[in-house]
């Protein structure tokens, strides 16, 4: 006898095929299942009074119950498992995103330091904010924590973006209107020669 046999809403040791094919129309009825509504039903070819006493001679209501916590079984089972594909999948696609702006990165770096991009305050403000926030996450740390200042009745609350961004400021001498762009130190240009 395999598994799916020695279930409750398998057919059971001595029930006959019509008592069994009349469970399956019951069951199949679902949470609202009645034998007053099932009398009714396409294939049910007995009455109510026989539903009934088989109702009670094979325990329809408990085998009834016993698939339905079976049928909730097995879709909590195939949304577990559609969950772990899903985080699964977008570990993938972070990888190749990150890989693609890592790549991005270093070409921004490399044209910086070869004189043939500059860049701009913002950018680099942008930039250490999106790079403070990703080495925090990284090492587990939050990434909204504020420090409280002020007095109790106006705190003053700053960010750790906003200390991101005022270190780039100050490490870049920049006050309160900052410059458009600003160039990384690199080695002296070689001037082109035309021909």
């Amino acid at each position: 006898m395999n598994e799916e046999e020695r279930q409750p809403w398998a057919r059971q040791l001595g029930e006959s095929s019509k008592a069994y094919s009349h469970l399956c129309i019951y069951r199949d009825m679902g949470v609202s299942r009645s034998l007053r509504h099932m009398a009714g039903l396409p294939g049910c070819t007995s009455v109510r009074r026989q539903l009934n006493r088989w109702s009670s001679r094979w325990g329809w209501v408990e085998r009834c119950q016993k698939y339905d916590d079976h049928l909730l079984h097995q879709d909590r089972l195939r949304q577990e498992k559609e969950r772990r594909d899903m985080v699964s999948r977008h570990a993938k696609i972070a990888v190749l995103s990150q890989n693609l702006v890592v790549k991005g990165i270093e070409k921004l770096v490399a044209e910086v330091e070869q004189g043939r991009r500059d860049l701009s305050a913002s950018d680099a403000s942008r930039l250490l904010d999106v790079a403070v926030k990703i080495e925090r996450l990284s090492r587990g740390e939050p990434t909204e924590i504020s420090e409280l200042g002020g007095s109790e009745e106006r705190p003053l609350k700053l960010s750790i973006e906003e200390r991101a961004r005022q270190a780039v400021k100050k490490a870049l001498g920049i006050g309160s209107s900052p410059p458009e762009r600003v160039e990384l130190e690199s080695e002296p240009k070689s001037k082109k020669v035309s021909k």
